[in-house]
């Protein structure tokens, strides 16, 4: 009896199964490995020259399919005849031999965040920790009371960029810690929304235009403040992330007979960039004005991409990146918030009502220029 077709002779007449079997039986091994893959191989080399056998092929399919059996198991530990047990099926009976349930699932949980954003998650959570090494309680694992309550300091703080992902980040590092957070309410769910409530959208926020630019150069004081404004503007014209912004390099800034080139994203294994921007020089505005410019800073800056990119590239000097002297942190400091003044949170200190975040953020300076390129140009002046 050929194997896998064991129990199926009934449903043949004595004619049909003799020449079943022994068609089957007299193909070579290296062919097909069981009783299906044999009968296709019938249908393949014979049709329509014996119709019978491509009619013989579809009961039997039919009759195995129906009997879950296709191919019909027929060697030990449940594989099909003929099959042999391969090198990774033996590396994977290895594995769940020699480590255990709760040392999978770690190691699947350790996959649901790039190392990247467990640093992010790290870095966002010491603060909590802190807070928690204060009161005298682990960290972790964490309570949906305790998320509450470190949810509510973020809103009193009035100042924290993104206090949903703070107690995302939270979150995340309890599971990763191994512990399963008991909601059964589902009160975390309400916690982010309350929380996404009172913030607006990353990417929203009021545009910045060439009117609020004006208030951002007029209260420059410092050097820093000066570089960060600068960035802004750079922002504005290129349509520019603020990470992407300060990854630019300055040999992607190309200079010449009034016009400049930005590129960035540029691949080195490629040798080309992926993106790039030509501007010519504009000078359809008044100046930018600095009331009280700092030593060696300009008293006025020309809203124009060619002048804003030539300066940023001249203070750049021989550094690798466009904006070398602009690192985050300080970049936030000197536009302000949480309460400190800086450049950016003096358009906010006059909030809309009903509003409790602040109005324009660090994405406002490319929302402001998408207006700008929709709205256009009239009579010499951006609107």
């Amino acid at each position: 009896m050929v194997q896998g077709l064991a129990g199926l002779e009934g449903s043949f007449s004595v004619d049909e199964w003799r020449k079943v079997t022994g068609y089957l039986a007299g193909l070579p091994e290296h062919t097909s490995s069981g009783a299906v893959g044999r009968m296709q191989m019938w249908a393949l080399v014979n049709p329509p020259a014996d119709p019978s056998g491509v009619q013989l092929f579809g009961r039997l399919q039919h009759l195995l399919r129906a009997r879950g059996s296709e191919p019909s198991p027929g060697g030990p530990e449940g594989r099909p005849a003929g099959k042999r047990e391969t090198t990774r099926q033996r590396a994977l009976k290895r594995t769940l031999e020699k480590s255990s349930e709760e040392e999978a699932r770690a190691h699947m949980r350790s996959r649901y965040t790039t190392e990247g954003t467990k640093r992010t998650y790290s870095s966002n959570t010491v603060v909590y920790r802190e807070w928690c090494e204060g009161k005298g309680v682990p960290p972790y694992p964490t309570t949906v009371r305790r998320l509450e309550t470190f949810a509510g300091y973020l809103l009193l703080m009035d100042g924290y960029k993104a206090p949903s992902g703070m107690i995302s980040a939270i979150v995340s590092e309890n599971a990763r810690a191994g512990w399963v957070l008991d909601d059964p309410a589902g009160d975390v769910g309400r916690i982010l929304k309350g929380l996404k409530r009172e913030s607006p959208d990353p990417e929203s926020g009021e545009p910045l235009g060439l009117a609020q630019f004006r208030v951002i150069f007029g209260r420059v004081r410092t050097v820093g403040a000066y570089r960060a404004a600068l960035q802004l503007l750079g922002e504005h014209f290129t349509l520019l992330r603020t990470s992407s912004m300060q990854s630019v390099r300055t040999d992607q800034v190309h200079v010449s007979e009034g016009k400049v080139k930005v590129e960035w994203g540029v691949s080195k294994a490629r040798g080309r960039c992926s993106r790039h921007l030509t501007f010519e020089r504009v000078e359809l505005v008044p100046p930018l004005y600095l009331p009280e410019a700092p030593d060696g800073v300009p008293r006025e800056v020309r809203y124009c991409p060619v002048a804003v990119f030539t300066q940023l590239k001249g203070m750049a000097g021989d550094k690798a990146l466009l904006c070398p002297y602009v690192t985050y942190p300080s970049f936030r400091e000197a536009l302000g918030g949480a309460g400190k003044p800086g450049i950016l949170s003096c358009l906010n200190e006059s909030r809309p009502a009903g509003r409790s975040r602040a109005a324009f953020v660090t994405h406002s300076a490319r929302i402001g220029g998408c207006c700008t390129l929709l709205k256009g140009q009239s009579n010499g002046h951006v609107r």
